[in-house]
C-alpha cells in the first residue's frame, strides 16, 4: 500500500507474517524479511550522502494488503505467462551516489 511504501523507509518495516517469506535462499522471490536491509540502506545513505528512491506498483490481482502471491509464476491462477506476471506490478529501487568531494569526476580518463 502508499502507507506501506512511505514507512518501509523511515521506520523498522516488517511484513505481516515474516515466515510466509522465508526461503533460506537468496534472491527466492519469496525470500523477504523483516527489512534489516532496507534499514541498513537508509541509514548508510544518510551517514555516507547517496538518495534512494524506490516506486512501486502492487499486482492487479492481489489489490487487497491481505491477498497473497504465490511467488511462482506456475502456481498463479491469474496469468497464462511469465510475461502477464511482469505487466502487472513490480518495484524498482534507484540508488544514486555522488562525487566525493574534492574528486570530481575528469572526462578526459582521470
Amino acid at each position: 500500500t502508499d502507507e506501506n511504501q512511505r514507512l518501509i523507509f523511515d521506520n523498522y518495516f516488517t511484513t505481516y507474517d515474516t515466515m510466509s517469506y522465508s526461503s533460506r535462499e537468496p534472491y527466492d522471490f519469496m525470500a523477504g524479511g523483516k527489512g534489516f536491509d532496507l534499514l541498513r540502506i537508509k541509514i548508510f545513505s544518510e551517514r555516507y550522502n547517496f538518495k534512494t528512491k524506490m516506486v512501486s506498483t502492487r499486482c492487479g490481482f492481489i489489490p487487497q494488503e491481505d491477498d497473497f502471491c504465490p511467488g511462482d509464476t506456475n502456481h498463479c491462477e491469474h496469468i497464462e505467462t511469465e510475461k502477464g506476471c511482469l505487466n502487472s506490478g513490480g518495484t524498482s529501487m534507484t540508488i544514486q551516489f555522488f562525487p566525493a568531494e574534492g574528486h570530481a569526476l575528469n572526462h578526459n580518463g582521470g
